[in-house]
C-alpha cells in the first residue's frame, strides 16, 4: 500500500484544485468572492454521508449526484440573489454580504438534513469518515486515483472548451471585457449562469472526496474554505488555471509541513493544519498579490543578468 502521507497529499491537493477552480471561475466572470462556496462543498460531502450511512454504498457512486445537486444550488444562488443585486447596481461589499448570507442559510439547511437522517434512519450523521475503497491500483486507493483523474480530465476539458469552442471563446471574451462582449451579441447572463453552475458542480465533487481525508461535519465546508481561497489567491485570481499549481502547493504544504514538524517531536502541530494555508495566503497577498501566475519570471531573470 502506498504511504498514507502521499495518499493524503494527493487527495487534499485534488479537492483543493477542484473547489478553487470553481471559485476562480465565478470570480473571473462576476468578480464576486463567493463565501458561500463552502456550502457547495458541504452539500457534496453530505450527499456522500447519505450514500454511506443510509444506503450502505460507497460515496464514490454518488459523485454525479453531488455534481448536479451542488451545481443547481450554485446556479440558483446566482439567479435568485446575485443577478438581481447586480442588476440594481449593488457594490462589491453588498454582493459579498449576500454570499455570506447564503452560506449561513445553507449551514442551517445542512444541519436540518443531517438531523433528518439521524432521526429517520437512526444513523450517525456527524463526525463521519468515509470508508476507503477496498480497490487498489498499483497500491493506490481508488479515491486517490479518482481525484487525480478528475483533476486531469476536468482541467483538460476546460482548456479545450475555452480555446476550441465558440461558447468557450465567448466566455473568455466576457471575462476580458463584458461590456464589449455584450455589444457584439454575446449573452453575458448565460455565460455567468454556466460559470456558477460549473463552479458548484466542481465543489460538490470535491465534497465527496473531502470525506476520504477529513471528518465530515455540518461545518466542513467552512473549515475547508481557507484552503480554497488560499489556492485561488496563490495561483492567481486572474488565471482560470492558477488553482492547479496553487492547489498542489497548498495541498502538499498543509499536509507535509505539520507532518515534518511532528517528526521533530511536536505532534500538537498536526491540529493546526489550517494555519498553513492562511500563512501562505497572507504572504502571497503581501509579496505577489496577483499570484504566482502573475509573476513575470522572465523579467526577473533578465533583470538579474549583468
Amino acid at each position: 500500500m502506498v504511504n498514507p502521507l502521499i495518499s493524503a497529499i494527493i487527495i487534499v491537493s485534488g479537492i483543493t484544485i477542484l473547489s478553487s477552480l470553481g471559485l476562480t471561475l465565478t470570480y473571473l466572470t462576476t468578480k464576486v468572492p463567493n463565501f458561500a462556496h463552502s456550502s457547495f462543498i458541504a452539500l457534496g460531502a453530505y450527499i456522500g454521508v447519505y450514500a454511506q450511512q443510509i444506503l450502505g454504498i460507497s460515496p464514490l457512486y454518488y459523485l454525479p449526484l453531488a455534481f448536479i445537486a451542488s451545481a443547481i444550488v450554485a446556479y440558483l444562488q446566482y439567479k435568485i440573489l446575485l443577478k438581481p443585486l447586480m442588476d440594481k447596481g449593488a457594490n462589491l461589499v453588498t454582493l459579498m454580504i449576500g454570499t455570506l448570507t447564503v452560506s449561513i442559510f445553507f449551514v442551517g439547511i445542512i444541519n436540518i438534513f443531517a438531523d433528518w437522517m439521524a432521526t429517520t434512519y437512526k444513523a450517525t450523521t456527524v463526525l463521519i469518515n468515509f470508508q476507503p475503497s477496498e480497490y487498489f491500483i498499483y497500491d493506490f486507493p481508488l479515491s486517490a486515483l479518482l481525484v487525480i483523474l478528475f483533476v486531469i480530465v476536468i482541467s483538460s476539458v476546460l482548456y479545450f472548451f475555452l480555446t476550441k469552442t465558440k461558447f468557450g471563446i465567448a466566455m473568455r471574451a466576457a471575462i476580458e471585457n463584458p461590456s464589449l462582449a455584450s455589444v457584439v451579441g454575446i449573452n453575458i447572463d448565460r455565460i455567468y449562469s454556466f460559470s456558477w453552475f460549473l463552479s458548484g458542480g466542481l465543489a460538490g465533487i470535491a465534497g465527496i472526496f473531502y470525506g476520504f481525508q477529513y471528518t465530515v461535519n455540518t461545518n466542513s465546508g467552512d473549515f475547508f474554505l481557507p484552503y480554497v481561497f488560499a489556492a485561488s489567491i496563490l495561483g492567481g485570481l486572474g488565471n482560470i488555471f492558477g488553482p492547479i499549481p496553487g492547489g498542489i502547493i497548498i495541498g502538499t504544504s498543509s499536509i507535509a509541513i505539520p507532518f515534518l514538524i511532528a517528526q521533530l517531536g511536536y505532534p500538537i502541530v498536526l491540529n493546526f493544519q489550517l494555519f498553513v494555508p492562511l500563512v501562505i495566503m497572507a504572504i502571497t497577498l503581501l509579496i505577489a498579490p496577483k499570484g504566482i501566475t502573475g509573476i513575470k519570471f522572465k523579467k526577473i531573470i533578465l533583470r538579474g543578468k549583468p
